[in-house]
């Protein structure tokens, strides 16, 4: 008598299991199953999408309220090379060739009115260390140019005739048009970082220098590495991010790494030395035809010394 109770429990149980699990799977999938159709006829969230931005580059190349805001960017990315003042007496210039122009003395290669100073940060100087500035968002190398302007005696006035000179865009309207990174992107509120910080830590990792012991330290070409090319190949001669071009998303320039024995330069002093005394146009590498032979020699040792 007593285990009759239990089986008739054990028939009940048994089925309303079963049944439940049933209904759990019909809910889910039937739930999954709307899920799927509301992504396939939702449209995307405007700020997901690649919007196209149209920038005015005549209003911009007229705006030289912009200066006030070119300082700082000057500062980052000129003063280094043409000094705080334009006087072509930055940090870096000893070490050039030719040498960085000084906006109050020197003559502008392609024209000093605002267009060519802009096709200029755009494309670089060819043969010299001028680089391109093409990745930096329009506005502020429009303010970099009106900064510019305001280091130099007499530039060029702004005539409907230069403004001409800027591209037009395929509607017709005096604007060039350019991808941009998505709204969400832009108005990211994620965590950040010191600029100077991620640029350190983009750099090679310390495993990669391990080469670089075997460098001679003592040489004269440790010398002339120290004072030319330390700053911006690394004390190892690893390579390293020594510039910001973007910002959304970040992207860096780096100086080459002088750790592969396989490079170009390695087994070619003559490549080296065209190298050295040339530069590379349109790079950051100066050049440096100050140097006299010898130096080069001793430099060639020494460098060879971190990859071998």
């Amino acid at each position: 008598m007593s285990d009759q109770p239990r089986k008739t429990s054990l028939f009940i149980y048994v089925p309303v299991i079963i049944l439940s699990g049933l209904l759990l799977y019909l809910v889910f999938s039937k739930n999954f199953q709307r899920g799927e159709e509301s992504a396939r006829v939702t449209p995307p969230r405007e700020g997901g999408k690649q919007a196209v931005e149209v920038v005015d580059l005549r209003a911009l190349a007229k705006d030289d309220a912009l200066a006030a805001k070119g300082k700082t960017l000057f500062m980052t990315n000129c003063a280094s090379c043409h000094g705080t003042k334009g006087a072509g007496d930055g940090d870096r210039a000893t070490s050039l060739n030719p040498k960085p122009r000084n906006y109050h003395t020197d003559k502008f290669k392609y024209g000093n009115d605002v267009v060519s100073l802009y096709n200029t940060l755009m494309k670089g100087s060819a043969g010299t260390s001028m680089p391109s500035f093409a990745l930096l968002p329009t506005e502020d190398l429009w303010a970099m140019v009106h900064y510019v302007r305001t280091l130099i005696p007499n530039p060029d006035p702004t005539t409907d005739a230069i403004l001409a000179k800027l591209p037009e865009s395929k509607g017709g309207t005096n604007a060039s048009a350019r991808t941009t990174s998505s709204t969400a992107a832009m108005d990211s509120t994620g965590p950040r970082i010191p600029i100077l910080l991620a640029m350190q830590r983009m750099e090679q990792p310390a495993s990669q220098q391990v080469a670089a012991i075997r460098a001679d330290r003592n040489s004269s070409g440790a010398g002339i590495y120290s004072q030319r090319c330390a700053s911006c190949h690394g004390n190892n001669g690893e390579g390293k991010a020594v510039r910001v071009l973007n910002v959304f998303p970040y992207k860096y320039e780096y100086t080459a790494s002088l750790l592969q024995p396989d490079a170009a330069w390695f087994h070619n002093k003559e490549h080296f030395t065209s190298i050295v005394t040339q530069g590379l146009p349109g790079r950051l590498m100066p050049g440096n035809a100050t140097l006299s032979r010898g130096e080069i020699d001793a430099l060639y040792s020494f460098v060879r010394g971190f990859a071998r």
